[in-house]
Formats: structure tokens, sequence, C-alpha cells
């Protein structure tokens, strides 16, 4: 890291010799970018291709425009066959698990999956549901339905992930919860509020493991209603645990577990746990569903429909797991896609595209292009990894990614992958954190919309983990998403032109350093949890605000530990509050924390006198919703010099969140000019 007085006062000889040298006032505003969040639905594919898919072909057909062939998965092997072409996929919803694995592109002679001109193409992990009846009431009785609850009976061997909790209900193409018992049933999908639970009695074990727990409110219930049932139960202070259910004793309200539980947990010596049961029949309400295996080898499904007279055509479940499994493919575009509908019960599952291992064949996952497709409607009950999730890619490019509506997922996982630009993506109605990285290298994730995401328990807005380093974050922007973004393990993520709001729930924090001192044990692949020591962590020009309404002290950026060897510079930056309190409150080096140009709305309790914290050159206290129209630090030359010889796709580096030019010799101080 630059020291301060060698940093400002070289600003000027440096922009002589920088590889990105001021441009003229004219190709400034040229610089300008057009930005448009996620995917167009109605960007055209070319009309051309060495083989077309119709729903109205068949799969020995020639696979031409006029013969097209009926599935995906026989255009794979036929393009396979050939080493490599496009598909042409006309309009329509098909219905399969599609894996890429044989192909086997370069950069010269790649494979290209598109839509046909402007058609709308859909693939899809779910298949209709038909033949509803009236639960029989000898049945309903016994499970403790309200009365209107349909059920259709479904071969428990269609379900090709196993988890008829994970079925995934879409009505009329809408999302229908699964029933839950919970203290507040208002909001399905808010899982990781502690208040939407059940206070109950837990008996636990001599370690603390949870045994059983009893709640009067279930007395009388009929055992078959609640033996099917999921237990939930929420730790403190944001975990929740879905644990298998043994016995229950409608006698005394007591649901004994299979095995010991979770740890239960405590606060002032009192417990602090809650629970909720997922798929209980009296739960059940309009536009809600539950799912039971009635006898060997079927599954019943129990639904209250808001319109019946979608019950025809309109109800479908998800069965598969997955939609398109990269495998070990290299070289492969997906263009203009729809991506819809997994789901499953564990981690790996739930994901509409990924790449779970590319580690088997040298160069497997090069090459790989996401462009204007969409992804999502998923389901998983366990935090699943992604509805986009990608192992081992390098070189991947992703370009106007729209991921939506990632129930129990996290929307965009990349692990171990290298070289990623990712762009222009929106993110929106994840219940998990909206995009998760481990040891993610040598990356750029810019100009993109994070949005309504991260309302289950242990969320927050976005995460670097496991050896990350060489990471540029660069006009991303967080709307009404929980928790806060951060990194641990990781070296040489820089944060530019960012809006990352605090989030009241989580101490107020919007970006928070959680890395660990080095030494063995501490994570990352070499295990010292620094991939690269002594590095710095740039931030210039972001905007971390709190909401003005809530009591929350400023607590906007968390940096450190102090025994961390890496160093933060944070210029141009509107906070409210924060910065590197280890430096004032533990006596961290003082070197390791560089900073000017930046107005704080708010300071956090160690920001004054008494610890020794003063105000930086040109840094200022303005009021919360003030915009400051002083100039701030020119940073085109360390960014020239430090910054951008590590990211050498990224050329925007002259523009702000909004895509309009920055005039470094009249900089702006926040996320935008």
């Amino acid at each position: 890291m630059l020291t301060r007085r060698p940093f400002l006062a070289g600003l000027a000889g440096l922009w002589a010799g920088s590889a990105l040298a001021r441009p003229a006032r004219a190709d400034t505003a040229a610089e300008g970018l057009d930005i448009h969040y996620g995917w167009d639905p109605d960007i055209a594919g070319p009309r051309t291709a060495d083989v077309h898919v119709a729903l109205h072909g068949h799969d020995g057909a020639s696979g031409s425009l006029d013969d097209p062939l009926r599935t995906i998965g026989r255009g794979v092997a036929v393009l396979a066959a050939r080493g490599s072409g496009s598909l042409a996929i006309h309009a329509g919803t098909y219905r399969e698990e599609i894996s890429l694995d044989a192909l086997r592109g370069t950069a010269a002679r790649p494979y290209r999956f598109h839509r046909f001109g402007q058609d709308r193409v859909t693939i899809t992990a779910a298949e209709p549901l038909t033949g509803w009846a009236p639960c029989p009431a000898p049945e309903a009785q016994a499970l403790g339905l309200p009365a209107g609850v349909l059920v259709a009976r479904l071969p428990a061997s269609q379900i090709r992930h196993g988890a008829p909790h994970a079925l995934n209900l879409h009505e009329a193409g809408q999302w229908r919860s699964i029933a839950v018992d919970r203290a507040d049933p208002s909001d399905p999908e808010a899982a990781g509020d502690p208040a939407t639970y059940h206070s109950a009695t837990f008996h636990t074990d001599a370690q603390d493991r949870i045994l059983a727990v009893q709640d009067p409110r279930l007395i009388g219930l009929p055992v078959a209603a609640v033996q099917g049932a999921e237990l939930l139960v929420y730790h403190h202070p944001n975990m929740v645990s879905a644990v298998p259910m043994g016995d229950f004793d409608p006698a005394t309200g007591q649901i004994t577990l299979a095995e010991p539980g979770p740890a239960l947990q405590r606060t002032n010596k009192q417990p602090v746990m809650r629970y909720a049961l997922r798929g209980a029949p009296w739960a059940l309400r309009k536009g809600t569903w539950i799912a039971r295996e009635t006898a060997p080898g079927t599954v019943s499904v129990y639904f209250w429909p808001t319109d019946p007279t979608t019950l025809t055509s309109g109800i479908e479940v998800s069965l598969r797991a997955g939609c398109i499994d990269f495998g070990q493919a290299r070289h492969v575009e997906l263009f203009g896609l729809e991506v819809l509908r997994a789901a499953g019960a564990d981690t790996r599952s739930s994901s509409c595209i990924h790449a779970r291992a590319f580690d088997t064949a040298a160069g497997a996952g090069q090459g790989l292009r996401l462009v204007h497709c969409r992804v999502g409607e998923t389901l998983s009950l366990v935090r699943g990894y992604g509805a986009l999730y990608l192992r081992e890619a390098a070189d991947l490019t992703i370009r106007n990614l729209s991921i939506a509506s990632a129930r129990g997922n996290f929307g965009l996982f990349l692990a171990a992958c290298t070289r990623v630009d990712a762009r222009f993506m929106h993110i929106t109605n994840t219940s998990n954190s909206p995009a998760r990285f481990f040891t993610l290298r040598q990356s750029v994730l810019a100009f993109s919309l994070l949005e309504d995401s991260a309302r289950d328990a242990h969320a927050n807005k976005f995460n670097f983990y496991e050896g990350s380093d060489a990471v540029l974050v660069y006009g991303l922007r967080c709307r009404n998403v929980g928790g806060y973004a951060t990194y641990q393990e990781a070296s040489r993520i820089h944060f530019a032109f960012c809006e990352i709001p605090c989030d009241p729930a989580a101490q107020n924090r919007a970006l928070v350093s959680q890395n660990r001192a080095p030494g063995a044990g501490q994570g990352g692949p070499d295990g010292s949890g620094d991939p690269v020591p002594g590095t710095t962590f740039y931030y210039w020009n972001n905007t971390l605000l709190a909401d003005p309404a809530h009591a929350q002290k400023p607590n906007a950026l968390q940096l450190g530990p102090a025994g961390s060897s890496q160093s933060h510079a944070l210029f141009n930056t509107v906070l409210h509050g924060g910065g590197l309190a280890q430096i004032y409150t533990k006596g961290a080096d003082p070197a390791r924390e560089e900073r000017s140009h930046n107005r704080y709305t708010g300071l956090a309790y160690w920001q004054s006198g008494k610890y020794g914290w003063q105000l930086a050159p040109s840094e200022a206290v303005i009021g919360p919703g003030q915009h400051s129209s002083d100039a701030g630090l020119d940073m085109h030359s360390v960014i020239a010099t430090e910054i951008a010889p590590l990211f050498p796709s990224f050329t925007h580096w002259s523009v702000d969140i909004n895509g309009r030019p920055v005039d470094w010799t009249n900089p702006p101080i926040g996320c935008h000019t």
C-alpha cells in the first residue's frame, strides 16, 4: 500500500507514465456505459444453426430447420459427434435434465446453445400434476386437514430428487408455499425472523443436545399429522436446522427427535431456541400444500387451490434436482434461455445450472459463457448451493444474467473459479445470500443489482471465503438485501462505486472484513488464512449508508482484525461510521489503515478523541441525507499502477455506478457523479 505522503504527493507524476493516461474530456464523455441489469427477454438469437430442436420435431430427424430434433439432449449428442457447432432451440417448454459433459470445445471451435430468434425457450425441472380430487373424509380426518383440500397421487419414483417436501408447487405460474406451523405465518419467506417461530420446552441430554420439544399447543393433534411434518429448530442468533423427528405423544404434546439434535442455545443462561413444523396439515390455508408418503411408493399431495380452474393443467411440481449440468464441458455458451424450477433437499441439489466438479479432466470448465439467461424459481430445504452453481471454472463469462426466486438457496454460487468476468447481473428474491464465492480469483463482478433478498437465517448480501484473491467489485448496487457484504481468508478484494446499505438487523453493518490472523489452521487453500500476505484492500467511491429512521449506532464499515497482515485504504466514500477499529481499541498498527476524502453521516463509538481517532485529510462529518459537493481524491493513477494490472479485461475505470463518466480532475465523493 502507498503511504499517505508519497501517495498524495506522487499523483501528478504518475499520470504521465500511467497505462491509463487521463483521457481528454470528449473521450471521457464517450466512456459512458449503458447499464441494463439482467436478461432481456426480447433479445434475439441467431435464426441459423447447425442443428435445430423444436417441440414438433422427433429425435430421428436430421436436425435441420425443416426437420428438427425433439429434445435438447439429442441435440447435444449430435453436436458432440460434430466436434463443435450451434444448436437453435425453438419456442416452448422443454422438460429435460440435460448433460453437456460430452462437449469438448475450444476457443476456436466452441459450442453454442441459443434461442431461435426471439422464441421464448424454457428448460424446466417441473412437470404438470393432474388427477386432483376432493380428499376422502377418513383421510382428511386422520391428518387433521381443513375442508376444501384436494389431493393428487404421485409415484414416489417420479420424484428424482427424493424429497416430497421440496416439490416446489406452482399454480398458474405462481409459487405456492408448503404449509408451515409458525407463530406468524403471514410471510412464508421470512424464514430468518425468529419472531415467526414458536417458543417451547426443549429437553436435552448431558451434552445439552436437544432430545425432545414439548409444546402444549400440540396436545390432542392426530399422531399421523405431526409425524409426517418436519421439525425446524431456530438457533440463536440466526441459524435454522431441519431435525429428524421420531415419536409424537398427543397426550403431552411432546415430539421426540429421531437422534440428538443441535446443542441448546442460551443467552444469559436462558434458553433461546424456537421451533416450527414444516408440512403441518393443520397449518394448510388457501394457496398452500403439504405432501405425505401415504402408501409404499405413493406420495399424496394435498393442496387448497386459489383457483379451481387451474387444476386440470395449471399445477406443476419440481421432480428433478437440476436442469443443465455442464459436467466437464469446455467452451460452451448458453444464450437467451430460461432455466427454471430445480428442487431438492440437500446442498448440491436445486441448482438449475451447475457444474459440481471439473477436477478430473485437464481443461474442463474453461471458456463457459452465460449470456442473457434467466435462472431460478428453485426450492431447497437445506441452504442449497445456488440456483446457478459452478465449481472449478476458468475464464467464465457472465453477461446480463437474471436469477430470481431462489428459495432456500443462494442465487449465484461460484467455488474455486478463476478469471470470472460477471457483469450486468440482476439477482432478486433469493432467501439466502444473493451471491457467495469460495476461492474466487482474478475476477470481476461489475455493474450488477442485488435486491429483495437474504431473508433466511444466517444470510448476507454476498460473501468471499476460503482463499479468494484479486477480486474487483465495481458498480454493484444492493437494495433491500439483509445482512452485510463480507470476506474472510481473503486478500485484495477491492470495492469501487458500490452502493451497499447498512442492515439494522446486523448491527448496522454494510461491509465487514472477517479475515483471520495468519497461521496454521486459519482456512483458505493453504490453511494460513492469508492467500497473499501483506496486501491491501482498496475501497473508493462507495456509499455505505444507514436508514436514519433506525436508532442503531453507526457501524457501516467494520475492518480488521488486528492480527491480520492485510491493510485497508479508503477514499471518496460516504459511510455511516466505521473503519479499522482495532487500531484505536486494541493498538493495531496505524499504518494498516489509510483514508482521506471520506464523508461520515455518523461516527462509531470508537471514532472519538477518547480513543485517539480523528478525521483524516479532507474528511468531514455530514448529516444523514446530505450530499457532499466537494471534490474527492484523484484515484486514476493508483488504479493504473496497483489495481488495473490485476484485471486486464476491465476497462471502465472512469464511470460511476450509473455508467456516467467520472472526471478525475473533479472526482465525486460517493458512488455516483
